[in-house]
C-alpha cells in the first residue's frame, strides 16, 4: 500500500509540475554553486546560497512531513541553540566571563552567550541547513529522478575539480578563492579534499550503473574519476586520500558481497583498488609523505597540534558541559583557554565539528544530532534491487565517511561541504517510504524561507555596501571601515564605528584594538589603556599586537607604557624574539632616548636579547654592556652553542681584545668560540705562532680538491709546464713537493696561483702551510688571514 500511494502522488507531481526537471537540476546543482563562491566560507557567498534557498521555499517548500520522531529531533536541536539568548543567570557562570566583566570592565549582555547577535547570525545558518535537510529527505522523487539528481551533482563537482586543475596549471584562482597551495575553492584544503573525496566515490556508483546497462557514459564516469584523483593529488589533503580510498573500498566491497557475489566480480573490485592504489602511490607524492608511512612506529599521535587542540578545548567544554557558550562564540573565547595548544596561529576553530557543536550548543545538541541521523539512517533500508540500491549505498558510505571525518575536520561547518553532504544523505532514502503530505509543514518552510531570503539578502546587501548592521557581516564591515578611518586619521569616525561594533561583538580583539588607537591619538589614554589592555587579553597569543600598542605610545611620548607594552610583546616573540628586540631598538634610537635606556638595561640581562642589542653597539659601550651581560650570566651557560658564536665574533670585532684573551685564559672552554679573536689578540704582540696554532687547532677544516692521478713528481712537473692555469695539476704538484721535502717549490707552485685574483682560496691556505713549514709564523698568519677573508 505505501508504495502505491508514492507512485500515485508521484505521478500526480509529475503531470502537476511542468518545471519538475529546474527542480531537479536546483537542488542538486545548489551545493556545487555554494562549493564555487568560495566554499560559502565568506558571508556574502553564503548569502546568495541562503537567498537562492529561501526563494526556493517560497516557490516550492516542502509538502510532506518526514515524521514526529524526526520533526521533534530537528525542533529540539533548533531550541538547544535558542537556549544562548536567555538570561546568562539562570546557568552556572564560568569563570571566563567573570573575567571579562569584572577583570576587563567589558559590557556583557544578560544573554548566555555572551554575544547575542553573533550567535543570531549562526542560528539563521543553521536554520539554513535544517531547513536543506528537509527539503532534499522530504522529496517524492521517481527512481529516475533520483539518478539525474546524483549525476547532475556528481558532474558539476567534477566540472568544480576540473576548473581547480586548470586554474592551478595557469598559477592563479578567481577572486573569491582563497587558499595557502593557490587550489581549490575553499580556504582550507580538508574541505576540498571532502567534497573530491566523497565526489569520487559517487563517480563509482554513476560509471557502475552506465556500464551494467551497457551506455558509453561510461567513459564520461572513467574520466571523470581520473581528473577527481589528480585533483585530490594536487590538493594536498590527507582527508581527501582516506575519503578516496576508504569509500571506494567500502562501496565496491558492499557491492561485490551484496550485489553481485560472483568470484569474477570480487576479483574485478580487488583489480581496481589494488590500481587505485598504484596510481596513489605512483602519483601521490608530497601528499602520501604526509601520512608519515616511513615511520608509523615511531609516530605520537600526541604532538599532533590537532590533539592539543581537542585537550584545551575539553577545558573550555568543562565550564559549560550542557548548553555550551553559544553558537559563534569559540574563536573568541577559546583564546584564553590554550595551554597545550599554544603557538603563533590563532584557533578560529577546534579542529572538529563534533567538539565545535559541544562546546557552543552542549552535549544535549551532540546526542540530538545522533539521534537524527540514527532516524535517517533507518529510512534508507532496505537496500533492495530496484530501488536504485547502488546508488544509495554510495550517498550512505559518503554521508557516514563525512561524519566521521567531522571527527578531526570542520566540513560540518563549511557551507559548501555541509550543503553536499545533505544532499547526498537526504539522496540515500528508500523512497518507498510514506511520508505524509502536511499543509502546516508547506506554510511553515514559505515563512522560514521569507525570513532566510531578506535577511541574507541582508547579509550580501550589507557586504557590498559596507553597512553597519546588527551581525557579523556588520562587525566585519566595522573593522574595515576602522581601518581605513585611522588610515586617513579620522579618529572620531574610529571611535563611532569600533564601538557600534563592539555593541555586537563585545568579544572582538580587533575592535578594541582599532578603538585604542584612535583614543591614543585623541589623547584619551586611560581608554586607551583600558581597550589596549582589553585586545591583548582577548589575543594572548601575537607579538605583532602589544608590539603596534608599543609603537603608539613611542610616538606619543610615552616610554614607560611602550616598554611595557613591547616587554609583552617580547614574552610573546617566542623564536622571533631577537628579530623583534632589533626592530624596537631602531625604532627607539629614532623616537626615545629614555625608552633606548630601558632597552638597553633588558638587553644585558637576557642571552636572547643580548646579541641583538651588542650588534648595535661599539667601542666603550661595547665594553660596557658585554660587562653586564657577563656579570649576570658569568659563564654563560644560558647561552646556546650559536649565541657563544655570535657573542665572541662580537667581541672579537668590537671588544677589549686583551680583556677577551684573560676571560679564555680564566675559562679555558670558550677557546673554540673565541679562537679567532685571541688570535688576532696574539699577533698583534707579535706572537705569530700561538696566533697561527690557534688557527690550525680550532679553524674550520679546508675543502680540498682529491688527488686521483698518482703520477710521480716529474710527471706532474711536466704537466704543470704544460698546464700553468690547471689548477689540479698544480695542487697536486704542490702535495707531491710537500711529500718529498721540497718545501721551496712547494711555495713557488702555491704563490703561482695565490698571487692571482680568481684563484680558488684554498691556494692561500696552503702558501699559509708552507711558510709555517719554515717557521715563518709572521708570514704563515698573513697568508692564512688573506685566505680566511676570501673564504668567507
Amino acid at each position: 500500500m505505501p508504495n502505491s500511494t508514492h507512485e500515485g502522488s508521484s505521478h500526480e507531481r509529475h503531470n502537476a509540475t511542468p518545471g519538475r526537471g529546474l527542480s531537479h537540476a536546483f537542488i542538486a546543482l545548489l551545493p556545487v554553486l555554494a562549493c564555487f563562491l568560495g566554499g560559502g566560507t565568506q558571508k556574502w557567498g553564503e548569502g546568495i546560497v541562503v537567498a537562492l534557498l529561501g526563494l526556493y521555499l517560497l516557490a516550492n517548500p516542502p509538502r510532506f512531513s518526514l515524521g514526529l520522531a524526526l520533526n521533534l529531533v530537528l525542533l529540539a536541536l533548533l531550541i538547544s541553540a535558542v537556549v544562548a539568548f536567555l538570561p546568562a543567570s539562570w546557568f552556572f557562570q564560568p569563570s571566563w566571563r567573570a573575567s571579562y566583566v569584572n577583570d576587563l570592565g567589558i559590557s556583557l549582555p544578560t544573554t548566555l552567550s555572551p554575544q547575542p547577535w553573533m550567535t543570531l547570525t549562526c542560528l539563521l545558518s543553521v536554520v539554513a541547513g535544517l531547513s536543506w535537510l528537509y527539503v532534499v529527505c522530504a522529496q517524492q522523487l521517481e527512481l529516475r529522478e533520483a539518478r539525474l539528481q546524483l549525476r547532475l551533482f556528481t558532474a558539476g563537482v567534477v566540472v568544480l575539480a576540473a576548473i581547480s586543475i586548470l586554474f592551478w596549471l595557469r598559477h592563479g584562482s578567481p577572486p573569491f578563492w582563497h587558499n595557502e597551495r593557490n587550489f581549490g575553492p575553499f580556504p582550507n584544503r580538508n574541505q576540498t579534499g571532502n567534497l573530491f573525496g566523497l565526489t569520487a566515490i559517487m563517480i563509482l556508483a554513476c560509471g557502475q550503473d552506465d556500464l551494467r546497462k551497457g551506455r558509453k557514459r561510461w567513459i564520461f564516469w572513467g574520466v571523470a574519476l581520473s581528473l577527481t584523483i589528480a585533483a585530490i593529488i594536487l590538493n594536498f589533503s590527507r582527508a581527501g586520500i582516506g575519503i578516496l580510498v576508504v569509500g571506494s573500498a567500502l562501496w565496491l566491497g558492499a557491492f561485490s558481497l551484496c550485489c553481485q557475489r560472483s568470484p569474477s566480480r570480487i576479483a574485478l573490485v580487488v583489480s581496481f583498488l589494488l590500481l587505485l592504489l598504484t596510481v596513489l602511490l605512483l602519483f601521490g607524492g608530497q601528499t602520501l609523505e604526509r601520512f608519515h608511512l616511513h615511520n608509523l612506529g615511531s609516530a605520537d599521535i600526541s604532538n599532533d597540534f590537532r590533539w592539543r587542540i581537542f585537550s584545551d578545548v575539553f577545558q573550555l567544554i568543562r565550564d559549560s558541559p550542557w548548553v555550551g557558550i553559544g553558537l559563534g562564540n569559540f574563536e573568541d573565547i577559546f583564546a584564553t583557554f590554550r595551554a597545550a595548544s599554544y603557538s603563533d596561529r590563532r584557533a578560529i576553530h577546534p579542529e572538529s565539528d563534533w567538539l565545535w557543536l559541544w562546546t557552543e550548543l552542549g552535549w544535549v545538541a551532540v546526542v540530538l544530532i545522533i539521534v537524527g541521523f540514527v532516524l535517517i539512517f533507518r529510512k534508507v533500508f532496505p537496500l533492495r534491487e530496484g530501488t536504485n540500491q547502488r546508488y544509495r549505498l554510495a550517498t550512505l558510505i559518503a554521508a557516514i565517511l563525512f561524519a566521521l571525518h567531522g571527527l578531526v575536520d570542520v566540513s560540518g561547518h563549511r557551507v559548501g561541504t555541509s550543503f553536499a553532504a545533505i544532499f547526498l544523505l537526504g539522496l540515500s532514502l528508500h523512497r518507498a517510504h510514506s511520508f505524509k503530505p502536511s499543509r502546516s509543514i508547506s506554510i511553515l518552510f514559505r515563512l522560514v524561507g521569507l525570513i532566510l531570503l531578506v535577511v541574507s539578502s541582508s547579509w550580501v546587501v550589507a557586504w557590498r555596501g559596507q553597512k553597519l548592521w546588527p551581525g557579523s557581516v556588520g562587525v566585519t564591515n566595522a573593522k574595515q571601515l576602522a581601518t581605513i578611518a585611522n588610515r586617513e586619521r579620522n579618529f572620531t569616525e574610529t571611535i563611532t564605528v569600533t564601538t557600534t561594533g563592539l555593541k555586537w561583538a563585545p568579544l572582538d580583539w580587533e575592535l578594541y584594538f582599532s578603538r585604542a588607537v584612535a583614543e591614543a591619538e585623541l589623547k584619551q589614554t586611560d581608554n586607551a589603556l583600558a581597550d589596549f589592555r582589553r585586545a591583548r587579553f582577548l589575543e594572548p597569543i601575537s607579538y605583532e599586537l602589544p608590539l603596534a600598542e608599543g609603537n603608539v605610545w613611542l610616538a606619543y611620548q610615552q616610554p614607560v607604557l611602550a616598554t611595557t607594552a613591547w616587554r609583552e610583546s617580547l614574552r610573546r616573540a617566542g623564536p622571533e624574539r631577537a628579530g623583534v628586540f632589533s626592530s624596537m631598538l631602531s625604532k627607539a634610537s629614532l623616537r626615545s632616548s629614555a625608552v633606548s635606556s630601558i632597552l638597553a638595561e633588558l638587553g644585558v640581562s637576557r642571552h636572547d636579547l643580548a646579541l641583538p642589542y651588542l650588534a648595535r653597539i661599539s667601542g666603550a659601550e661595547f665594553n660596557r654592556a658585554l660587562k653586564k651581560v657577563l656579570e649576570n650570566d658569568p659563564d654563560l651557560h644560558s647561552f646556546s652553542e650559536t649565541e657563544k658564536l655570535a657573542l665572541f665574533a662580537f667581541w672579537s670585532e668590537r671588544g677589549d681584545a686583551a680583556e677577551l684573551s684573560r676571560a679564555t685564559t680564566q675559562h679555558p672552554d670558550w677557546l673554540p668560540y673565541a679562537w679567532f679573536g685571541v688570535a688576532k689578540y696574539d699577533a698583534g704582540k707579535n706572537h705569530f705562532g700561538a696566533a697561527y696554532e690557534l688557527t690550525q687547532r680550532y679553524g674550520e677544516p679546508v675543502a680540498l680538491p682529491r688527488i686521483a692521478s698518482g703520477a710521480s713528481l716529474q710527471q706532474l712537473e711536466s704537466r704543470f709546464r704544460a698546464a700553468p692555469d690547471n689548477y689540479a695539476v698544480g695542487y697536486e704538484l704542490y702535495r707531491a713537493q710537500m711529500q718529498s721535502g721540497r718545501i721551496d717549490d712547494a711555495l713557488n707552485t702555491a704563490r703561482h696561483f695565490s698571487e692571482r685574483a680568481n684563484s680558488p682560496a684554498y691556494f692561500r691556505y696552503l702558501e699559509a702551510q708552507c711558510w709555517a713549514e719554515k717557521q715563518n709564523w709572521e708570514r704563515a698568519w698573513n697568508a692564512w688571514l688573506v685566505f680566511h677573508s676570501a673564504a668567507k
